[in-house]
């Protein structure tokens, strides 16, 4: 099916404390987009930047599609989201990282996939993920593309990249933006958006270059991610066995977390990330690498057991495909 390339899409991004560097890469990667017919809406929730103020008004000059916007006082990623959704006009939404940056074609890419799979509401794509300085780290690994085993697989692993998403502006409506769920916000709006009758889809091409920082709320609050994202799959089984939530956003307050073992975990999961650059290179040193993490954090070991279930769920389904 042909799709219609006057069709408005929306790309929303929030901006904070990102390298100039960084920021200006990830402007021009939408800006210069094969696909024109855009909307970029910018939230700079760092209104005291005047750095990055001043090159989003710069880009904003000499590019009318930059709708920016900047928040009175720093209200968070999810705040800033939803603020950004509240302005979108176009038909299709995309996100976009400050830090990312989205291969030429991308939004191409993403209409041509729409426009084939007219029932899709909601689709994700594979990352190249890169290094502060923009060298090639390493792949993501293929994604499961069936409905039935996207939401098989997201009980395990939220595998799909947040700056990679491209979905319907009726996903919106339904499910009323993103909770206050810390660094589990995305994961949570997937599986409400599987709750509330939405189809998801998968391309298994290469269309956004992620940035793998240093430091980012995924690293410095990664056994909270975990933890929180294990708290919103409990709340998408309640919505599925009981049509409610048992336990609300609310408990994840009662959730603790002690500061050893997170120290621990975000060191075993550097070892972990770190192991997936010996993958060609040296294939027993990166086995180290695991084995030394797994020993190092029980946290670990949960999250290595969900990924080999993510796993064996998307073998099993290509032999029985095949």
């Amino acid at each position: 099916m042909e799709f219609n390339k006057q069709q408005l899409v929306s790309v929303i991004m929030s901006v904070y404390n990102e390298e100039e560097k960084w920021l200006m890469q990830s402007i021009e990667s939408i800006l210069n987009q094969s696909y024109r017919s855009l909307e970029f809406i910018i939230i700079l929730d760092n209104p005291d930047n005047k750095k990055l103020e001043n090159i989003i008004k710069f880009y904003n000059k000499k590019d009318s599609r930059i709708r920016f916007f900047k928040n009175e006082k720093n209200i968070g990623l999810v705040r800033s989201l939803n603020k950004a959704l509240t302005y979108v006009n176009g038909d299709f939404i995309a996100r976009m990282d400050a830090d990312d940056i989205s291969i030429k074609s991308r939004i191409d890419k993403q209409m041509e996939y729409m426009g084939s799979h007219p029932d899709v509401d909601f689709m994700g794509a594979r990352c190249i993920n890169i290094d502060e300085e923009g060298t090639e780290l390493y792949r993501d690994e293929i994604m499961p593309e069936d409905m039935k085993l996207i939401r098989s697989c997201l009980l395990n692993v939220d595998f799909i990249n947040h700056p990679t998403w491209f979905f319907r502006k009726g996903c919106i409506d339904k499910n009323e933006g993103y909770r206050e769920i810390t660094c589990a916000e995305d994961y949570d709006f997937l599986l409400r958006l599987i709750t509330n009758g939405f189809i998801l889809g998968n391309t298994n091409e290469f269309l956004v270059r992620y940035r793998v920082r240093q430091s980012g709320i995924s690293k410095s609050n990664s056994l909270q991610q975990l933890l929180y994202s294990k708290h919103v799959v409990k709340m998408y089984k309640d919505r599925v066995k009981y049509g409610h939530e048992k336990e609300t956003v609310e408990d994840l307050k009662n959730i603790k977390i002690n500061e050893h073992q997170e120290k621990r975990y975000s060191l075993a999961l550097e070892g972990l990330t770190k192991s997936k650059l010996y993958k060609k290179k040296n294939n027993i040193y990166r086995i180290y690498l695991i084995l030394k993490s797994c020993i190092s954090s029980k946290y670990l070991r949960i999250l290595l057991t969900d990924i080999t279930f993510h796993k064996v769920k998307k073998l099993m389904y290509i032999k029985k495909v095949n």
